[in-house]
């Protein structure tokens, strides 16, 4: 059965075509909408300029050994190569514009011959951009000459409007990443290369692999810039020649040996420290700490990386696996770590019993003068023991052409990622399989997390620090932490903790930590240090979580535990934390407790200093709100913050003995910040 789509333009909202042949034939546009869903059962052709203008998600699924995916010229025969038949397309020109996808299953690699143009814009992450590159058999450079009877797909240097690549480890090469030896390969430019595997590349199985990690230098183009790459997608059948079902055969990596060699049925660590000082380790006569950055083992406190000779001990860059997302469609990796069903595999297929954690959407790429790449900043996600997780787990939507990293505890016991069944068309991550209750809460240890993001003057993000406390997690500097990942930015984070309450010192001067866990039943009550740079930051913003699920808005107390986050910026003073709570950044360092601590002052809406405190009333005959200050204040100072941390009014020595008239013109919710002649601060918020 065939469906041909003749008509001029067709714009979709909906539409579905199964076990059939569709074709949009030459002069026929078919628009597919944001948000809308296009369900194509069974092959799909474009002939001439007859084109799939995609904004939103379309999906192609095979059902027969006959079906294919294909682009043809004018004649209907010839395979048509140079692109512009089947586009996926941003929606605007804003950062978090929608995109279109597509989902490919049930058909084999030789029956994808289309090619797909996807439009490409990110965050420009320095001097290489590290991304996936999920195109089969794509080559690299050379000449070419667009035509419809071209007979190649475009070269990615055409595609990013460069004149080629280097072949030297510089800023305008291509490297990938070799997950055993630890080792970004240098791919040879050539006129007929394609992305295949490095002369010194040791594992074969990585010919043309579908999830690599790529860093491709950005001397010549700018990531940030739209650019459109064009050709073939991946399948996700693993074996071309066998079964159709690609349920039989999925796209998966084995994650076993990081970091290690294997003599027999033996894994050794590879040796970092070969050479004066750890230099000269790799193959490539660079330093691993030079490009490898490892925040979750950094945190052990054995085998911290550092730069004295001999072979380094730790479990530093071991189990760490770096990819690419191999499709056109967003993989949703937030529930990977533990299997929600009680089938053995988890809902979306996977579960990674020994995962520590993930990072993902790197900024600040760096290149040193030998060619050696290194990341500033990154989101983590980590996981406790029981798969569950923390940190950034709302982002862990992995975007088509994103590369992400994996982490392990151990080697011990061979584990698999399966890439098909996490695919996902929405943004957003999936909630987990076992509804989230009261009652499930309050039947088990839950981790609870406090999110910390530091806003600016116009209440944009700078940076966030975490802090996540459970009852099976681990307080200070020990080796079997569980959930921590380092900090690389000093703008935001927070310090490591003794079991006494005490700031570790010794662990301080070796990292600072991006997530930070603490027993919750030994440390309760007690300080962590967090560290902020008040020239960039001047609010912060709370966001609480309990198992990876957020509390309801103004929120503070969890249902398992009942103890709340509290953050100390004056001496003394504790603020009970809320959920979307925005508070002044009045100090570079504070404290934030899980449980109050037994000496000190309560500060929150609810709780004034003392029984004859200060307040904020509305009255009704003026039409204001008016601060009524305790009897013990003299002189106040006022400020008033709106919702994004922004101070929008502030005046100094008023007399306390009359009420003061809040100056808010504008309905809407604001922070007011009250001071007195002795430092005693409360911070109240007001919604006009």
């Amino acid at each position: 059965m065939k469906k041909n789509l003749l008509t001029v333009a067709l714009l979709v909202s909906f539409f579905q075509s199964k076990a059939q042949l569709t074709t949009v034939a030459p002069g026929a546009v078919m628009t597919v909408r944001p948000g809308t869903l296009v369900y194509n059962g069974g092959g799909l052709k474009t002939v001439g300029d007859g084109k799939v203008d995609n904004y939103g998600n379309f999906m192609i699924v095979g059902g027969a050994t006959t079906d294919k995916f294909e682009t043809f010229q004018a004649n209907g025969t010839s395979p048509k190569l140079n692109g512009g038949n089947f586009n996926l397309l941003y929606d605007n020109a804003t950062a978090t514009s929608p995109y279109g996808q597509l989902y490919i299953t049930n058909l084999r690699q030789a029956d994808i011959t289309a090619i797909v143009d996807k439009q490409y814009r990110a965050t420009a992450n320095g001097t290489f951009q590290q991304m996936a590159l999920p195109f089969y058999n794509k080559r690299l450079s050379g000449t070419y000459v667009s035509a419809d009877n071209a007979t190649e797909s475009s070269t990615l240097s055409f595609d990013l409007g460069t004149t080629g690549f280097s072949n030297l480890r510089n800023t305008n090469s291509i490297g990938y990443w070799e997950n055993q030896r630890v080792l970004m390969h240098n791919i040879p430019n050539t006129s007929t290369t394609t992305l295949t595997k490095a002369a010194a590349d040791i594992q074969t199985v990585l010919y043309n692999n579908a999830a690599r990690y790529y860093a491709v230098g950005a001397a010549n183009w700018n990531p940030a810039v739209l650019h459109t790459i064009k050709g073939v997608p991946f399948s996700d059948n693993n074996n071309p020649s066998g079964t159709l079902l690609s349920t039989a055969n999925p796209l998966n990596y084995t994650l076993r040996g990081a970091g290690y060699t294997l003599s027999g049925s033996v894994y050794s660590p590879i040796a970092y420290g070969v050479g004066t000082g750890n230099n000269n380790n790799g193959v490539y006569n660079e330093q691993y700490k030079t490009y490898l950055q490892d925040a979750f083992a950094i945190t052990d406190g054995a085998g911290f990386y550092n730069g004295l000779a001999g072979a380094e001990s730790g479990n530093f860059g071991r189990n760490m696996y770096q990819f690419g997302n191999p499709f056109l469609t967003n993989i949703d990796l937030s529930r990977v770590g533990y299997d929600e069903d009680g089938a053995g595999t988890g809902d979306d297929g996977n579960a990674i019993t020994s995962i520590r954690g993930i990072r993902y959407e790197s900024l600040g790429v760096v290149t040193s003068n030998l060619g050696a790449t290194s990341s500033t900043q990154y989101k983590y996600v980590t996981y406790d023991t029981s798969g569950i997780p923390a940190g950034d787990f709302e982002g862990a939507v992995i975007k088509p052409m994103q590369a992400f990293v994996i982490k392990l505890r151990n080697n011990t016991a061979d584990q698999n990622i399966i890439f098909n069944s996490l695919r996902r068309f929405a943004s957003t991550t999936r909630a987990a399989s076992t509804p989230y209750s009261l009652t499930a809460a309050k039947n088990g240890n839950t981790l609870k997390q406090l999110r910390i993001i530091g806003l600016d003057t116009n209440g944009d993000e700078v940076m966030r620090t975490y802090y996540v406390v459970g009852a099976n997690l681990s307080t200070g500097r020990l080796n079997d932490v569980k959930l921590q990942a380092a900090a690389f930015s000093g703008a935001l984070s927070t310090r490591e903790e003794l079991p006494s309450g005490a700031e570790d010192t010794v662990a301080n001067g070796l990292y600072w930590l991006y997530i930070n866990e603490a027993n919750e039943i030994d440390y309760l009550g007690k300080k962590i240090r967090m560290n902020a740079d008040l020239a960039q930051i001047t609010s912060f913003k709370f966001e609480l979580a309990e198992d990876a699920v957020a509390l309801s808005d103004g929120q503070s107390t969890f249902v398992n535990g009942n103890n709340s986050f509290y953050i100390e910026q004056t001496p003394g003073t504790y603020t009970q934390i809320s959920h979307n709570q925005i508070v002044p950044a009045t100090a570079v360092n504070s404290g934030l407790y899980y449980g109050l601590p037994n000496s000190g002052t309560l500060a929150t809406n609810e709780t004034i200093i003392k029984d004859d405190g200060l307040v904020i009333a509305f009255e009704k005959q003026s039409n204001s709100h008016q601060v009524i200050f305790p009897k013990s204040w003299n002189k106040a100072t006022v400020s008033i913050f709106d919702v994004a941390g922004r101070k929008i009014f502030t005046q100094k020595d008023i007399f306390t003995k009359n009420n003061f008239v809040l100056p808010l013109s504008q309905n809407g919710a604001y922070l007011i910040e009250c001071e007195s002649e002795k430092g005693v601060k409360v911070v109240k918020k007001v919604i006009k």
